[in-house]
């Protein structure tokens, strides 16, 4: 063998290592990116079939004036309980920090901050979340009362 051969060799071998890493490196992001796509949705499903047990919890009317519509302690208490659910998911997504993520389940913040937004603005519920994330809401996403 010469000397030529086994540069040559080498450096193809790099180059071929350097493709494969890449490769795995893109692979792996995109099976991530699958995974949380597929938690996410599991969980959001989980919550729209609430919503249908639970149609108040989808309902403005309800949602926008919660302290009040919500006359019965217990139900109150039940709404609360899934607006945090709904919050909690949103700030998942968010914090996920994941352009292609975030642009598939922007639409779904944009529709549960019409109608819970007034849970999440009450000062008892912001300690719930990241300071950034509330910041990121309030500039985002018009309140709409």
């Amino acid at each position: 063998m010469s000397l030529g051969f086994t540069v040559i060799t080498g450096i193809l071998t790099v180059v071929l290592s350097g493709f494969a890493a890449i490769f795995s490196i893109i692979t792996f992001i995109k099976n991530e990116r699958d995974v949380t796509y597929s938690d996410i949705d599991s969980a959001y499903m989980e919550v729209l079939k609430l919503g249908i047990e639970y149609p108040k919890f989808r309902d403005p009317a309800y949602t926008r004036n919660y302290k009040v519509a919500f006359k019965d302690p217990q139900e109150r208490l039940q709404y609360e309980t899934y607006a945090y659910i709904v919050w909690n998911l949103c700030e998942t997504i968010y914090d996920r920090n994941d352009k292609v993520l975030f642009e598939t389940w922007e639409p779904v913040i944009i529709a549960e901050n019409k109608l819970h937004r007034a849970w999440l603005e009450e000062p008892e519920n912001h300690h719930k979340f990241k300071r950034r994330f509330l910041e990121f809401v309030r500039s985002k996403y018009p309140y709409e009362k």
